[in-house]
């Protein structure tokens, strides 16, 4: 299956790209580093969702029009009356056909598995609240059932050995590409 695979080939830069965002938010304290965080995640959303709009919709990723991210950072940074990030990353993942995409998203949606317990962190060491922290809580409690419908989809795509190569380096890049933007100071 795709997404066993994706997970096993693509473990040690997941890891390496969590810990940097994990050190990152856990040096939050205010509303400034907050909203430092949230520029960094808007520069590298944005753009990368702009790119897989060509390939991914709703009829090929389940309810991928309530998916999107990049609003919802939006959203958290007016609620915090915070000016709009002006920084975009410009290394970005290639995405140039439907297995770049899919791997690409991966990454992108595998990340608000761990949202709600980003959110408590904020709201208990930031001082923020549910109402600027939507990014990271962006499905409620329907966080795994998004979760697991978008990798059932993910499966119904086959064995393809060549497409699957393509998924795979797609989100490898990914995650590759996200940790050196999160990093970037």
């Amino acid at each position: 299956m795709l997404s066993s695979l994706l997970k096993e080939h693509t473990k040690e830069s997941h890891q390496s790209l969590e810990a940097v965002v994990v050190r990152s938010i856990k040096a939050i304290r205010d509303k400034e580093g907050y909203i430092n965080l949230l520029h960094k995640f808007y520069g590298f959303h944005y753009p990368l969702e702009q790119l897989q709009d060509q390939f991914l919709n709703d009829s090929n990723i389940p309810s991928y029009s309530d998916r999107r991210k990049a609003s919802l950072i939006l959203d958290d940074l007016k609620n915090l009356e915070a000016p709009l990030p002006n920084e975009i990353a410009s290394s970005l993942p290639k995405v140039d056909s439907l297995s770049a995409a899919l791997g690409t998203y991966y990454v992108m949606e595998g990340s608000t598995q761990g949202g709600s317990i980003v959110a408590n962190m904020l709201i208990k060491h930031a001082g923020m609240s549910e109402h600027n922290t939507r990014f990271f809580y962006a499905y409620g409690e329907g966080g795994k059932q998004m979760w697991q419908s978008f990798k059932e989809k993910l499966d119904s795509y086959g064995d393809d050995p060549s497409f699957n190569d393509q998924v795979v380096k797609a989100a490898d890049d990914t995650f590759t590409l996200f940790r050196e933007w999160m990093g970037k100071v």
